[in-house]
């Protein structure tokens, strides 16, 4: 079994999808993850990792998740291939089993959820 850990920052909105069957959601989220040193010229490292996640998994992710946003995903490796472009290099995509948010919540985020709780 191989899993992956990464953290990083969120390059985009979270934009839900459902699978071919429409029955579950899903969102592809990207993160940017700086390496702990630089390159022979001085320069910060930079990787950008993609990340499949599924179901309730997802709709958490875009309800809470914002561009910018920390987070830190576990999960499995997938390499991924491309059958419509045979001269573009394979790739890897994470698939997430856990996403944990680590930045503090938007002051929007957090009046919406105090509005939710029951008084």
């Amino acid at each position: 079994m191989l899993k992956m850990i990464a953290v990083g920052n969120l390059t985009n909105e979270v934009e839900l999808k459902m699978n071919e069957a429409g029955d579950k959601p899903y969102a592809i989220l990207r993160i940017a993850s700086d390496r702990r040193y630089r390159d022979k010229d001085g320069r910060k490292l930079t990787d950008f990792i993609s990340v499949k996640v599924r179901g309730n998994l997802a709709e958490r992710c875009a309800a809470f998740a914002r561009k910018g946003c920390k987070v830190a995903i576990s999960g499995d490796f997938e390499t991924i291939t491309f059958a419509n472009e045979p001269d573009r290099q394979p790739g890897f995509l994470v698939k997430a089993n856990d996403v944990e948010f680590l930045s503090p919540r938007c002051i929007e985020d957090t009046a919406a959820f105090k509005e939710q709780l029951p008084v």
